[in-house]
């Protein structure tokens, strides 16, 4: 094997310009002075058409590697070294790059340099823009060798970028669909209180929060393409009245939201409010007829002196917006000082009746009711009373309402109905046991599929009888949900042994509907159409239409709140045998209502004597 050559043995060995050109395309000739005196046909290729034969070799490349080289010398000063070069008179936008090396040669008797380069890993570059091909590549040119995988490479770089590209298209619908409502298109709950976060600490803000009255009704009505079509419906009215100044977005279900910001005077604002409702009434869905809706509307704005977050804001507009379902829907109202007085009212005694579930401080206080012919006690209903630690014995009328609207009026009950379950017992040791109590029931016990068989645990736990509860509802329960479904829930508490009391009869939407559709055995008149009939001759007439009525279907008649001797008179003769009211006895205490009884003898005279 023969040894290696070095540099300078390779400058003593002579070569023409085409030799040079088929092992070196890419190569130059320079002059002592750095002109250039002949370059490869790849190379001359590249930078065509400017001619490079004649030229300063500076004219046509710069230097980038190694830094330190001094222009001044031209290349004598990096010979032997691996340059890194750039192409400047190229007609092409990209920079072409080539490498190589710089050594000492003697040509025609003159010292000359050759420049031996090559495009590397930039080969792909050459041959996609400037026209170069495979064979314009020297045969010991390792750059052709790199096409095929430079080519791979830039392959799979694209596909990488189509892949990254449908990505982003991806992450951007995501990110759609994260923050819009995919049915109307409208903004989500998730990205209006993002903008709603910014926008309270800019400067004034208000919103409108809207709820669609009677969408329930049209969805079970007309089916969920109609109730789409409502929200659709919604979505364009709320848009066409606030998008051209605020942000308008669906919160989710029937609620939607407009936020403006530097919002107009309130009343500005009911005016739009206005408008948007009047926009609802436009009939809609003509493929179901001639649908319309309506909505309630709340309204608050803010300040950032207010010191308010989005989400206190959004809380006031629903204080406004649940004043109007509390005294009508389809109305407007304003978020206002008293109605954030009234809210933290609310919130204490929340607190408080939460505080007083776990003292157990509910209990059931026992009012008579009584069989007027002959005095006897057929039974108490159950009333509670809330034995407050500081304020005393509280009736209902002090924390009902609120107990209803927090949500805590089953928790109350169920411990009404504990009470009323040890008070039973406790009277087994009287010689005159209670009869039997009868509890209310609300519409959440009716549809709840575990409330019969709980209370008849209960019962049987106890040691007592079914027979010894009466349940009370009201006839307003048929027009809280399904007719069919409540009548079904109270025939399986009949026939569970239970016996059923209609409540407050007369004062529903239609009683004698109530009548027909529920098993029920008692019908208690309300005090409305008992109280005063001796003295008033239309409600004495009510009050007969009513017995009668309950009569004719063969139920027991009991007369709420009757505390005249003389109306209790004119009652017995229209038919009505059981009262319940102060008369006959106040609620009281289980244990005075146990002392009570076992002292009471059935009148015979009097109020109680025989028609």
């Amino acid at each position: 094997m023969g040894e290696n050559l070095n540099v300078a043995e390779l400058a003593s060995i002579a070569f023409s310009a085409d030799d040079l050109g088929r092992l070196m395309p890419f190569f130059m000739l320079l002059d002592d002075a750095g002109v250039i005196k002949a370059v490869g046909p790849a190379i001359q290729k590249a930078v065509a058409p400017a001619e490079m034969v004649g030229r300063p070799i500076f004219d046509i490349i710069r230097v980038l590697k190694p830094r330190w080289h001094d222009p001044e010398c031209g290349l004598r000063d990096v010979l032997g070294e691996r340059l890194k070069l750039e192409l400047r008179d190229t007609t092409e936008p990209a920079s072409a790059t080539l490498f190589g090396m710089a050594i000492d040669v003697w040509h025609n008797g003159f010292p000359e340099v050759l420049v031996a380069a090559t495009p590397g890993v930039n080969a792909r570059a050459f041959v996609e823009q400037r026209g170069l091909k495979i064979s314009d590549f020297g045969p010991v040119d390792g750059s052709a060798d790199l096409l095929p995988l430079l080519a791979m490479q830039a392959d799979m770089l694209e596909d990488s970028k189509k892949k990254s590209n449908h990505l982003i298209k991806a992450r951007d619908a995501a990110e759609r669909l994260a923050n819009h409502d995919a049915l109307t298109g409208l903004p989500n709950r998730r990205a209006f209180m993002s903008k709603l976060t910014s926008a309270v600490g800019r400067g004034p803000v208000g919103i409108v929060h809207v709820d669609l009255d009677r969408f329930k009704e049209i969805n079970d009505t007309y089916g969920h393409a109609a109730g789409d079509a409502a929200l659709r419906h919604a979505a364009s009215a709320i848009s066409e009245v606030f998008g051209g100044e605020g942000d308008c977005a669906r919160l989710g279900g029937d609620e939607f939201v407009a936020m403006l910001e530097h919002p107009p005077s309130d009343e500005d604002l009911k005016r739009m409010s206005q408008a948007l409702l009047a926009r609802l009434k436009v009939p809609f869905a003509p493929d179901y007829g001639q649908l319309t809706i309506g909505a309630s509307i709340g309204i608050a704005r803010a300040d950032p002196s207010d010191k308010l977050t989005a989400d206190d804001l959004l809380h006031h507009a629903d204080l406004a917006l649940y004043e109007v379902k509390r005294s009508g829907r389809g109305q407007i109202s304003v978020c206002s000082p008293g109605l954030l007085s009234e809210q933290l009212a609310f919130q204490s005694l929340t607190t408080d009746l939460r505080r007083a579930l776990a003292e157990q401080e509910f209990e059931a206080y026992l009012q008579p009711q009584i069989m007027a012919e002959t005095g006897e006690v057929v039974g108490f209903e159950a009333l509670v009373r809330w034995n407050h630690p500081t304020r005393g014995l509280l009736s209902p009328v002090h924390f009902l309402q609120q107990a209803e609207r927090a949500g805590l009026m089953r928790e109350i009950d169920s411990q009404v109905r504990e009470s009323s379950i040890r008070t039973l017992v406790a009277s087994e040791s009287f010689d005159k046991p209670i009869p039997f109590i009868s509890l209310n029931v609300t519409i959440e016990d009716l549809v709840d599929a575990n409330f019969r068989n709980n209370l008849l645990q209960l019962l049987d736990t106890n040691g007592l009888g079914v027979e010894r509860i009466q349940l009370e509802i009201v006839e307003s329960v048929l027009f809280d949900t399904s007719p069919e479904s409540i009548s079904a829930a109270c025939q399986s508490l009949v026939d569970a042994g239970f016996l059923l009391a209609l409540d407050d009869f007369g004062t529903g939407h239609a009683s004698v509907l109530s009548l027909m559709n529920l098993p029920v055995t008692t019908a208690k008149v309300d005090r409305a159409f008992a109280n005063g009939v001796a003295r008033n001759e239309r409600t004495a007439a009510m009050a007969e239409a009513l017995i009668g009525i309950a009569k004719t279907l063969g139920l027991d008649v009991l007369a709420e709140g009757v505390n005249d001797h003389e109306d209790v008179r004119l009652l017995r003769e229209m038919g009505c045998e059981y009262f319940q009211s102060y008369l006959f006895g106040r609620p009281m205490a289980p244990q005075e209502a146990l002392n009570w009884l076992e002292g009471k003898e059935a009148a015979t005279c009097g109020v109680f004597g025989k028609r």
